[in-house]
């Protein structure tokens, strides 16, 4: 499961919509971050 707090929520958000982004979000976990 991947937790993502509030304040990450609501950035990426705001990022998606200054970029005009509608598109699904991938992410993807790197080791040694």
């Amino acid at each position: 499961m991947l937790e993502v707090t509030e304040q990450a929520v609501v950035k990426l958000k705001a990022y998606l919509a200054d970029n005009n982004i509608d598109s699904a979000v991938r992410v993807a976990l790197m080791q040694g971050g």
